[in-house]
């Protein structure tokens, strides 16, 4: 009983305290009639006695507490304007209904209070399974776990021992099906929820997944439809997300009437979670900071702060993005409640509504909280092994790379000394210079590799300067022009040579980029085609480089990994050399060098690689 007389004290605060807050606003009210400059005192006056008398369920008062406030809101209402007249004989209602509510003090009638109200272990389990074997493998699942399962037969088993007993389970799991012919068990447990208050969530196990069995199921009321087969850990797992103790949920409360406050602190502090109360909105970071709860409740309207306002304040920390905020409201003023909504809230609740609305309400949100919150902790350790596995590659690729450049240099020493032989005869030569093409090949390989490293790793350092593009290009050109007469592909030079193009870029790296694309353009060519390279300056302070060829192209779908490590397009063509990491290491480059790379393609007709760069002074 110490609940309800904790929360008849409130109420008799409440009732104590109400005919000051009546001669208050009727104060208030002479001073607006006669001096006109009241009207928002008059109005947060009466909006926290609408407030208060909704939280004690003095609903009369309430409601003509918030007619009358309407009258002197200071944001448009769609409630009409009434008459000085009205808005006196409304005064009027709403003293006789103070002083009939004083006259015949009532205890509060809340869902939540009875002469005997059971007890709810935290752990308890009531399975709803009249076969003994299958109902044995599930409670002894559970019991692993470390939950208490009691088995019934039927729902009317367990409504007989919450009865006799005065103990009702934390959660249901009824094994067994919800369909046409079994309207009867969906009646039965409708009727031990309207027979039992705060009713504990639902779980079926069915083996329909069908959605008119989904339906029945819903309609009496479960709170999750499961599918059979099931594991025992699927079914743990899920169980755990309704019984997991709510004691370490913490909830700060910011309302200015500190008697409204602590009601629905009280009312938090008896379902098991930790209530903080703070009536002065402007120390709530303070208060977030130390306090750090997993929900917040606001009430609209306070004194030079209302709720909507401090809400869109608290979202604009990205450490409070998650956290639930539940408004407090004693109307239904649309557009300021989907205001209140847009501004970060995520529920509306009426100061009126029952305790076990409220609590049910608050602990959905509590547990959509904590699902999100476990969804971002698992992706944290996803990214982690991510990044701790992209570590181990880099330290492998390292590893390897430095391992292999050794024994290749001295194959291709021993190479070129055997090349040096005059004794050999013109086949064992082709063989030397085969071995030493294959172990340059390899080593270029390994020198990607190596370059590869030091940019994922940041250790690759550039030397970027004012550099004049056109002597550059014309070199790459020539000896591209060398390396396309084997396919008899023709290289032209679409710009003007003797004008002057500086640019911002590492020398040394531009090359290797405008070479890695060139090169690329020539061995995806067609036979007897054309790479022709232009120059544009772009309206953004860039200089762009385009290489056209007339190749076999890229198709569409394959446009987005162009520039993807490893990724290699074509595999038709096999006789084409390259691990498909090149246009890699030219993305990485010209992105250090403050530049864009990019492509068009069409299949069968040739494509564009196009970098930029920013553009040089004089």
């Amino acid at each position: 009983m110490q609940f309800e007389n904790r929360l008849e004290q409130l109420r008799e605060k409440f009732a104590d305290d109400l005919p000051d807050r009546l001669a208050d606003i009727k104060r208030l009210y002479c001073e607006e009639l006669i001096h006109g400059d009241r009207q928002e005192a008059l109005h947060m006056a009466l909006h926290r006695l609408t407030g208060l008398a909704g939280t004690f369920k003095a609903h009369r008062i309430s409601e003509l507490a918030r007619s009358i406030e309407l009258q002197y809101a200071p944001y448009p209402a769609d409630t009409a304007k009434e008459t000085p007249s009205t808005i006196a004989t409304l005064f009027q209602r709403l003293e006789q209904a103070v002083h009939q509510y004083l006259d015949q003090p009532k205890a509060i009638k809340d869902d939540t209070t009875c002469a005997n109200p059971l007890i709810r272990p935290p752990k308890l389990i009531s399975l709803i399974q009249d076969a003994p074997v299958a109902a044995g493998e599930i409670a002894s699942a559970l019991e692993e776990a470390g939950y208490r399962v009691e088995i019934h037969p039927s729902l009317k088993s367990l409504a007989a021992a919450i009865q006799h007993t005065r103990t009702q389970p934390s959660l249901i799991i009824i094994d067994e099906q919800y369909t046409t012919q079994d309207e009867g068990n969906a009646d039965s447990l409708s009727e031990l929820r309207q027979e039992i208050k705060d009713f504990p969530p639902v779980v079926l196990i069915s083996t329909k997944q069908d959605t008119l069995s989904r339906i029945y199921a819903q309609r009496a009321g479960i709170s999750e439809y499961l599918v059979k087969p099931l594991s025992n850990s699927d079914l743990t797992h899920v169980v755990a997300r309704y019984l997991k103790a709510e004691a370490n949920n913490k909830i700060l409360i910011i309302d200015d009437d500190a008697i409204c406050a602590d009601y629905i602190a009280y009312i938090i502090q008896n379902a098991g979670m930790q209530p903080k109360v703070l009536v002065d909105p402007f120390q709530v970071f303070e208060t977030l900071k130390d306090f750090e709860p997993d929900l917040l409740i606001l009430d609209i309207n306070m004194p030079g702060c209302n709720g909507i306002e401090l809400a869109q304040v608290i979202r604009q920390c990205c450490c409070y993005n998650l956290m639930p905020i539940i408004f407090l409201t004693t109307g239904s003023d649309i557009d300021r409640d989907l205001c209140a909504l847009n501004s970060g809230g995520d529920e509306l609740i009426l100061k009126t509504e029952s305790n076990e609305h409220f609590l049910r309400k608050i602990t959905s949100r509590l547990r959509r909280h904590r699902q999100a919150r476990q969804v971002n902790e698992q992706l944290s350790r996803e990214q982690q092994r991510s990044e701790r596995l992209r570590k181990s590659q880099r330290d492998f690729l390292t590893y390897v790379v430095h391992e292999l450049k050794s024994p290749l240099h001295i194959m291709l020493g021993f190479g070129e000394l055997l090349k040096m032989n005059e004794d050999l005869d013109a086949e064992q030569l082709d063989m030397v210079e085969e071995i030493i093409r294959g172990g340059q090949t390899q080593l270029a390989i390994i020198n990607d590799l190596s370059e590869q490293i030091k940019i994922a790793s940041g250790k690759l350092t550039l030397n970027i300067d004012k550099l004049d593009i056109i002597p550059l290009l014309n070199n790459i050109i020539t000896d591209a022009s060398l390396l396309g007469l084997t396919s008899n592909i023709r290289i032209h030079a679409d710009f003007d040579a003797a004008e002057a193009r500086l640019v911002k870029a590492d020398s040394r790296r531009l090359e290797q980029i405008l070479n890695n694309l060139l090169s690329n353009a020539i061995k995806y060519n067609k036979p007897a085609g054309t790479v022709s390279v232009n120059l544009q300056n772009r309206s953004n302070g860039m200089l762009r480089i385009n290489v056209i060829d007339t190749g076999i192209g890229i198709a569409d779908d394959d446009l987005e990994f162009v520039f993807e490590a490893f990724e290699r397009f074509s595999h038709h063509r096999q006789t084409i050399e390259g691990t498909g990491i090149g246009l890699s290491i030219c993305k990485q480059l010209i992105e250090l060098m403050s530049g864009r790379i990019g492509v068009n393609s069409q299949p069968n007709i040739g494509s564009q690689f196009w970098i930029e760069l920013p553009l040089a002074r004089e």
